[in-house]
């Protein structure tokens, strides 16, 4: 899955109904520097709610959530 962009990760969220959020502060306890998916509608963290997700995290968690 590394071969997939950032932007392309963005518009597969949101043809699904949901946003990405990369961290934009340092790291902490709280927040590993990653990203989060947020349910677009809901404003809800649906996953990587400390951040802690990669790109590739993101990929897979969508793809499953595809194919439920």
């Amino acid at each position: 899955m590394s071969d997939l962009n950032e932007s392309t990760i963005r518009s597969a969220a949101a043809r699904q109904g949901y946003r990405i959020t990369k961290s934009r502060t340092a790291e902490h306890l709280n927040n590993l520097g990653g990203y989060m998916i947020v349910d677009r509608d809901r404003n809800w963290v649906v996953a990587g709610e400390r951040y802690d997700l990669t790109l590739d995290d993101v990929a897979a968690w969508l793809e499953h959530e595809k194919e439920a």
